[in-house]
């Protein structure tokens, strides 16, 4: 079989068709690869690169610079075999099988083995890793992991799970069973030994307070020495006037940091840059707790709020109109599978002041604040991240109020935000995440109350018997058209509900010196998030943007 028709079985397989095998991969020649001596780019808050101690989607992609996935992506999107040589799933859609690169090596030269992958599964889902939601991916349809000989992994499945390829196999880092099967704490594994993985790069130092790091090529990697010889990610206050400077190489406007035009007009006008831009795929989004009990687990009351809040005036305001209002489906607007006609809850403060009336929450008094049916003063709390744009929770709840709700904000730095939102310790709250414009389940893992989930950016308390049948069902299914009709009607129910409100999705810039790295690209659908180009290592490693 050609090359070319192992690769369309693999994109095939990726989108879910039923087939045997799938993609076989060698590396291109380093001979043709570009080398380029350090990139420099801006750092940021995101943890220890380990997998148990990273911060979010960026501490992720740091993670996955030190260690390898089975899997990986390349700039059309298309899923390749990475740590893994080739692929395939079985006929039944119950086994998938993966033989490992035979020259995959740790950083301390011992070869990567299937029982090494064998024993992250194991350590990630029964074992001490099982308390961190940062390596799990979605593991409960998982019956055994086992190897088969020294360089074959076979994973046997509960039940069909379509999106395996990306959210297991290209996402969790596999880690070697000789280091960490003695760590009963993972969390608190700092020794040199924690960073010891069988990825492109080395940590060679990393400074928590600053949020630096740097990294070294794997010069034995064995899918050819990286192009790019070293990472160093540095502070960066202002990241365009940072470019300017030569300071970094490559940014882009934060995703929430709105650009006026004049500030790209440089970039654009002057030869030396390239300018990347694509819809966005992260949203700042506003999450009601449904367990809190009345008002928050009526539809009329989260339908108030949609109503009340000027989502377009977000857009401008925060955004300078570089982004869209984000989708009520909670898909990203621009996701191939967003499903059309969706109810946009226009900014329309008289309805959202008829609905709540409706339910018995008036004004009683005459002082502008509304009251709960009983009497008694309804002062709801809006939680937010001081790490995200003070002014959104602001103008969310200046619009609020001018509704009559006493919304009470509370302000609190990124780690104890997450924490909060994640053990659902709030009314409402403004959370910021991405993976949009990725794999579809993630309707299913951020709103299903089906799944066992300790991530921040889960929808608490959310059950509609008929999304959580579409939701089982659309990862057992391998027919795309069918697959399509289930998602698009996931959709029209969130939208219908409104367990939470996408504010708005911020358009993705990207900035680069051209004559430092060329072959940048934002990935369609995102590598766990939909993050840009500089935290792209497949481009880090090939020096280009398809193949593998």
């Amino acid at each position: 079989m050609s090359p070319r028709s192992l690769r369309r079985l693999a994109a095939m397989l990726a989108a879910g068709a039923f087939v045997l095998t799938a993609g076989t991969a060698s590396p291109a020649p380093e001979a043709t690869r570009p080398v380029v001596p350090k990139l420099q780019l801006e750092g940021g808050p995101w943890g220890y690169p380990q997998p148990f101690t990273y911060s979010r989607g960026p501490g992720l992609i740091h993670t996955l610079f030190v260690f390898d996935s089975l899997l990986w992506k390349d700039g059309t999107g298309r899923v390749i075999p990475w740590l893994a040589r080739s692929w395939g799933r079985s006929r039944d859609g119950f086994e998938y099988r993966f033989r490992l690169h035979p020259q995959a090596r740790w950083h301390d030269g011992r070869p990567v083995t299937a029982a090494d992958v064998v024993f992250t599964f194991d350590y990630s889902i029964t074992g001490p890793g099982k308390a961190f939601p940062g390596i799990s991916g979605p593991f409960d349809m998982i019956d055994k992991v086992s190897a088969v000989g020294r360089d074959t992994v076979v994973f046997r499945l509960k039940t069909r799970f379509a999106p395996f390829p990306i959210t297991v196999a290209g996402r969790v880092p596999i880690i070697p069973q000789h280091i960490w099967k003695d760590v009963a704490d993972p969390a608190r594994f700092r020794d040199p030994a924690a960073v010891i993985g069988s990825g492109p790069y080395k940590l060679d130092s990393y400074d928590e307070a600053s949020g630096s790091y740097r990294y070294v090529a794997n010069m034995r990697y064995h899918l050819g020495a990286p192009a790019v010889r070293s990472l160093e990610f540095v502070p960066a206050p202002d990241a365009l006037l940072a470019l300017l400077r030569g300071t970094i190489d490559a940014s882009g406007p934060g995703t929430e940091e709105g650009v006026p035009q004049g500030a790209l007009l440089p970039f654009y006008r002057d030869k030396r840059y390239g300018v990347l831009q694509a819809p966005g795929e992260w949203t700042r989004a506003l999450h009601f707790n449904l367990t809190s009990g009345f008002p928050y687990d009526q539809r009329a009351f989260r339908q108030a709020v949609a109503y009340a809040i000027n989502r377009p005036e977000l857009v401008k305001r925060i955004l300078f109109g570089r982004g869209a209002p984000g989708s009520l489906g909670g898909l990203a607007p621009s996701h191939p599978l967003l499903a059309r006609k969706l109810p946009t809850y226009a900014h329309n403060p008289a309805t959202a002041r008829r609905l709540l009336g409706e339910m018995g929450i008036v004004d009683r008094d005459g002082d502008g604040k509304r009251e709960l049916p009983d009497g008694k003063r309804f002062q709801p709390e809006l939680l937010t991240s001081s790490f995200q744009s003070p002014v959104t929770a602001e103008l969310v709840s200046e619009w609020l109020r001018g509704v009559g709700l006493d919304i009470q904000l509370r302000s609190l730095d990124r780690a104890a935000a997450d924490a909060a939102t994640a053990a659902g310790r709030y009314q409402m709250a403004l959370i910021g995440y991405g993976g949009l414009g990725g794999e579809p389940d993630s309707l299913r893992t951020r709103y299903s109350s089906q799944v066992r989930s300790r991530a921040f950016n889960r929808v608490i308390g959310y059950q509609d018997a008929r999304f959580e049948e579409l939701a089982v069902a659309q990862v057992k299914t391998v027919r795309a058209s069918t697959r399509r009709k289930q998602i698009e009607e996931m959709q029209q129910i969130l939208a219908r509900d409104v367990p939470a409100i996408s504010l708005y999705t911020p358009t993705r810039i990207h900035v680069y010196r051209k004559n430092e790295f060329s072959a940048w690209y934002f990935t369609p659908g995102g590598v766990f998030g939909g993050y840009p180009g500089a935290l792209q290592k497949h481009a880090f490693v090939t020096g280009k943007t398809t193949g593998p």
